[in-house]
C-alpha cells in the first residue's frame, strides 16, 4: 500500500456491522479512512486528496446526508448487504449517492434493479472479534442457534429448531434459545461445537452467522443460498443439509464423530483466516477502486 492513501467513507457506525469491520479492514492494510457518520458537504473537501468514496449500508441509523455530490470526480460506491426486505430502500439510497459501482454482500439476482454496475463483495471475518481456535471437544455447547424467530419471516426456522429440540434435547446440550447480544455473540460460539445457520423463509441470502461461526472454529451446518458456492466448499469449509431431517441426522453424526467435525470446522476457519477477512476485502476494494480509475 502506497503512504497516504486514503478514502472517504460514509455510513452509521455501530460497533457490530459489516461497514465498522470493513473500515477497521482498510486501516489494517495502511489506508487512511475519513468516516462521515451524518452528513458530507463535498463543497468543503478536497476530493483530489482521496482514492474514492464509499457510502455502505447502515440499517440501524439515517442515511448519512450528502450535499453537492455532483462535484466528486472520484469513483463512488455503495456496499449494500440485504436483498428483497430493503431493496426499495437501496434504490433510494442509489439516487441519493449516485455511485460508479454497487457493491452487493448476496443477492445479486438484484442487480437488474439497479442502474449503476453491480459487483459481489461479500461478508467476512472480523478476526479481531469472532476468531477462536479452541478444540471442539473442550466446549460447552453441542448445539447453538443464535438469531431470530419472527414468525413472519421464519416459519421454517421455528420447525428446525423445534424437530431439533424434540430429537435431540436428551442426547446432547442444546443453546437454541438464548438471548446472546453482539457483544457476547463470538463467546457464545466460541464455546460451540456446531453452530446452526438456517436463512428467513422467502429471503435467501448469505448471512454473516456463516463467517461468524466458522471465525469461531465451530462447525457450521447451513442451509444452501446462491453465491455460497463462490466462497466456500460443501463438507470442505462447512457442511450443507437439505432439509430438516438431514439437519438432524447431520448434528447427531457429526457430534458422534467429533474427529470429522474438528477437520471441517478447522479448515474453515483457517481458509477464513488465510482468504476472507476484512483485510482482505479491503484489499479486493483497493484493487477495485485502482481498475475503476484508469
Amino acid at each position: 500500500m502506497k503512504p497516504n492513501e486514503k478514502i472517504i467513507l460514509c455510513y452509521g457506525k455501530t460497533s457490530f456491522t459489516p461497514g465498522r469491520y470493513l473500515e477497521d479492514g482498510l486501516k489494517s492494510i495502511g489506508v487512511k479512512v475519513d468516516v462521515y457518520e451524518k452528513e458530507i458537504d463535498f463543497s468543503k473537501i478536497n476530493i483530489s486528496e482521496y482514492l474514492a468514496v464509499l457510502f455502505v449500508e447502515s440499517p440501524s441509523k439515517p442515511p448519512v446526508i450528502v450535499k453537492n455530490i455532483n462535484l466528486v470526480k472520484i469513483p463512488k460506491i455503495l456496499w449494500i448487504h440485504h436483498g428483497e426486505n430493503r431493496l426499495h430502500t437501496n434504490l433510494k439510497l442509489e439516487s441519493f449517492y449516485k455511485p460508479d459501482l454497487i457493491l452487493m454482500a448476496h443477492s445479486l439476482h438484484l442487480s437488474d434493479k439497479f442502474s449503476a454496475p453491480v459487483k459481489f463483495f461479500p461478508f467476512a471475518m472480523a478476526n479481531d472479534i469472532f476468531n477462536c481456535s479452541v478444540d471442539l471437544k473442550k466446549r460447552k455447547y453441542d448445539v447453538s442457534f443464535v438469531g431470530g424467530k419472527n414468525p413472519r419471516y421464519y416459519q421454517e426456522r421455528k420447525k428446525a429448531l423445534h424437530i431439533i429440540k424434540r430429537q435431540l434435547a436428551s442426547k446432547y446440550n442444546l443453546s437454541l434459545d438464548s438471548n446472546v447480544y453482539l457483544n457476547q455473540l463470538a463467546e457464545h460460539y466460541g464455546n460451540s461445537k456446531i453452530v446452526i445457520n438456517h436463512t428467513a423463509d422467502h429471503i435467501k441470502s448469505l448471512n454473516m452467522r456463516i463467517f461468524e461461526g466458522m471465525g469461531c472454529g465451530s462447525l457450521v451446518l447451513t442451509d444452501y443460498v446462491a453465491g455460497q458456492e463462490q466462497l466456500f466448499v460443501d463438507k470442505q469449509h462447512y457442511v450443507i443439509y437439505k432439509d430438516h431431517k438431514e439437519l438432524v441426522e447431520l448434528i447427531d453424526y457429526y457430534l458422534k464423530h467429533l474427529d470429522e467435525a474438528q477437520k471441517i470446522a478447522s479448515n474453515g476457519y483457517r481458509y477464513l483466516l488465510g482468504n476472507h477477512t476484512y483485510a482482505h476485502r479491503a484489499r479486493e476494494l483497493i484493487e477495485i477502486i485502482k481498475k475503476m480509475s484508469k
